[in-house]
């Protein structure tokens, strides 16, 4: 079936013919006829109803191969079978001299990698269609950002969306885009599940290493998500509901060329609570101001709650201009009361916690020829994060807010010299402007920090593909200009992908890349504890641009649905920032700069049947910083993982999906103290990251089933337990001086064991 499916990567299925021996057997609807074959085949046909609607025919004879199948189809309806994705076929009604989509020259190479609906192509990129999407050990729904996790490479050392390490970078240092806007806040529940709606979100696109050109301001990876692309011609709705939210989501037409859609979700625990719900509320706010209480003070009232929305719409004003316009907004908000007992009576103050985001695109692509398109992107992107705690006893309030606003435009163009060399060119422009306030009350005290930075980038490439698509190269730079510091900085990019003795393929992956924006900690307490990371923009002094260079080299085996491949590389990433790092011992207030570097090494054994795939992965990583003004100038980075084992299994069988995996990894870096504990009313601590935490454990499984209510009305129904063995999985260490002066060890554990469920109903 692999070579079935690598044969319609870009399906151009036209014959004629005739079938005469079975033009008196019964013909049936068209729709039936399209459901056998998706069983058959495990694939998927996206159409219109009012398309197909009007169609019977014969079923076609059971022997006959797919292409044939695909052929019998077209000769019997004289209907366009046009693939989309390795097993997505588009269906629709033949148009006289449609206009062509420029071809990418960038094809499926793996289709189905680990679990149906990932893929990767051969620039070495990894796509996730959402589409026809499988499942995924411990998930139920298409949360982009865990899934990115089953991927060799991708960790969380804290168990969050929110803390993304794609080869032991920071979360900071990955650039997160939704359908083109740069967003600043990824999580809910301060991190725990993404703050995008998994049901609009239909393509996520994760690049390690080669990234195009037109991507900038990231040292570490590119996260692209994007929601749908066409326009929906028939009413679609549905609304579910899970342990922790409730959704509903709306894509309709408006006339012929334009429909729009419309999304929300909200937090569950406005209607009732379930245990899972505590659960993650436990887990978010544990160790912070939410939870601590003392014997003379004691938190009560704590209200939290979070929801998004989203609106989108899509018009296509001629065959060669589409125009989409997108609106997103997240929230997360807490409040919550702290109580004392002063003179004789019970005293209240409220503090609280407000973190939001909205972002706005406006995207126009125009296809000026067969061979010729442009486009054109602006978007304006805000993250606020403020927080307001209250002290009883000083008769103090502490005010804190974080603003980060940004506006983009990019305009790209792609031109087509043949079928052997695509030619890219762009430019963009980011401006960046980010706000500090802190006001405190008795005394009255206040501080305000505002900063702007404009940077200009020209950005080129060109790709070229043989004649027998064994051989892939793109090569390019980007070129930016930053106006405040007067300062250029060139940035190669690389990608090459060479496929010989049939089975083997060859990657070699290069970048350059440069980073204005990081986040710091100033104090852990800051934002009451929870959300404790300020963005803040490079200054070229106390926190500079950062810079990084990473080059890796793959080679893959494929044969048989058997998949072998080892990926080895080396990235550095310079002038970080130790406050962007997250110390928690000697350093905690070191304000120093230095880079890292990870040298690693991912391998991968994947074995696909008819309805199951099987997976092994397996990462080996050495990653150091360097501080020069340190006296023990190298040592492990906050966020190594060692060793990270995955094994896991996906089954689909007729709309059913089961999945059970493994997660296994070395615990992350830690610093104990030394025997005399405080020494001179201070922590004395032992080599930094001198220690690890004990090993990380977890199995999840995940179920689930989509089925007819009536003819028009289908629901889906899931089930997961996170951390079936309720294992006691330790995130995080540090030591604090409790208020009689002894030493406490904090323990900060992962989710323990966590249930989750899902209904929808889709219309």
């Amino acid at each position: 079936m692999s070579k079935k499916l690598g044969c319609i990567l870009f399906i151009f299925i036209f014959s004629w013919g005739s079938v005469s021996a079975q033009s008196q057997e019964k013909k049936i609807p068209l729709t039936q006829v399209l459901q056998q074959i998706e069983t058959r085949f495990n694939i998927k046909f996206s159409y219109a109803n009012r398309d197909v609607k009007s169609f019977q025919v014969v079923p076609p004879p059971a022997d006959l191969s797919f292409n044939e199948t695909m052929s019998y189809l077209n000769n019997q309806t004289d209907l366009l079978f046009q693939a989309i994705d390795s097993n997505i076929i588009a269906i629709q009604k033949k148009k006289k001299k449609p206009f062509k989509q420029i071809e990418k020259l960038e094809e499926v190479m793996l289709s189905n990698y680990l679990a149906k609906g990932i893929n990767k192509k051969n620039n070495g990129v990894f796509e996730i269609n959402y589409k026809n999407f499988g499942i995924l050990p411990g998930l139920i729904e298409p949360d982009a950002l865990q899934t990115l996790q089953a991927l060799p490479g991708v960790e969380s050392v804290n168990e969050t969306v929110s803390n993304i390490n794609v080869r032991g970078g920071t979360n900071d240092q990955n650039l997160i885009l939704w359908d083109g806007i740069r967003m600043y806040q990824y999580g809910h529940f301060f991190g725990l599940i993404s703050s995008f709606n998994p049901y609009q979100t239909k393509k996520v696109t994760l690049i390690k290493n080669g990234t195009n050109p037109a991507y900038g301001n990231s040292v570490s990876s590119v996260v692209s998500m994007e929601t749908e692309e066409n326009l929906n011609k028939d009413f679609y709705a549905e609304t579910g509901i899970n342990f922790l939210s409730t959704h509903g989501f709306i894509d309709t037409p408006l006339g012929k060329k334009s429909s729009i859609q419309a999304s929300a979700r909200v937090s569950i625990n406005g209607f009732f609570i379930t245990p899972t719900y505590y659960k993650y509320f436990d887990r978010a706010f544990q160790d912070t101001e939410i939870t601590s209480t003392s014997a003379q003070t004691l938190n009560t009232d704590q209200k939290f709650n979070f929801h998004d929305a989203s609106l989108r719409w899509l018009y296509n004003f001629s065959s060669q201009d589409k125009l989409r316009v997108n609106l997103i907004y997240t929230s997360n908000d807490l409040q919550f009361n702290e109580n004392a007992f002063i003179g004789g009576e019970v005293v209240s103050r409220e503090s609280g916690l407000s973190q939001k985001s909205i972002g706005f695109g406006v995207f126009h692509n125009r296809t000026w020829s067969n061979s010729f398109e442009t486009s054109t992107q602006f978007y304006y992107s805000n993250y606020n994060l403020e927080g307001e705690n209250a002290n009883i006893f000083q008769e103090q309030r502490v005010l804190q807010e974080n603003n980060i606003a940004e506006v983009g435009l990019k305009l790209n163009s792609l031109l087509n010299f043949n079928k052997y060399f695509q030619f890219q060119n762009g430019y963009e422009f980011i401006g960046t402007n980010v706000t500090d306030t802190e006001n405190l009350t008795n005394p009255v005290i206040s501080d305000e920090d505002k900063e702007k930075l404009n940077t200009h980038a020209l950005f080129t490439s060109i790709k070229y593909r043989s004649d027998n698509k064994q051989t892939r190269v793109e090569a390019g730079a980007r070129i930016n200009y930053f106006d405040k510091f007067n300062l250029f900085l060139a940035e190669p990019r690389i990608s090459f992908n060479q496929q010989f003795l049939d089975f083997f393929t060859l990657e070699i992956l290069g970048e350059l890349k440069s980073q204005t924006t990081t986040q710091v900690i100033d104090f852990q307490t800051d934002f009451l504890g929870i959300e404790k990371r300020r963005w803040q923009l490079a200054n070229q002094q106390d926190i500079p641009i950062l810079k990084s260079k990473q080059l890796s080299l793959g080679l893959r085996y494929y044969r048989n649905k058997w998949l072998l491949s080892a990926e080895a590389y080396a990235k550095n990433v310079s002038d970080i920032s130790s406050q962007s790092q997250g110390f928690q011992n000697q350093y905690q207030y070191a304000q120093i700069i230095g880079d890292y570097t990870i040298r690693g090494i991912d391998f991968l054994v994947n074995k696909r049947f008819d309805n199951l795939s099987a997976w092994v992965s397996y990462s080996l990583t050495n990653n150091n910083y360097e501080f020069g003004e340190l006296s023990t100038t190298k040592f492990p980075n906050n966020v190594e993982i060692v060793n990270s084992l995955s094994v896991a299994a996906s089954y689909n069988f007729n709309q059913f999906k089961f999945s059970a995996g493994i997660n296994w990894r070395s615990g992350k870096p830690f610093t104990p103290l030394t025997q005399n504990g405080i020494e001179n009313n201070i922590f004395e601590f032992e080599n930094a990251n001198s220690s690890n935490l004990k090993n990380y454990l977890r199995v999840d499984i995940s179920a689930s089933k989509e089925f007819s209510l009536t003819d028009k009305l289908n629901a889906y129904m899931g089930v997961s337990i996170w951390n079936l063995l309720d294992r006691e999985n330790i995130i995080n260490a540090y030591y604090e001086r409790s208020s009689t002066n002894k030493i406490e060890l904090v323990k900060q554990q992962a989710l323990g064991l966590t249930p989750n469920f899902v209904f929808r109903v889709k219309f």
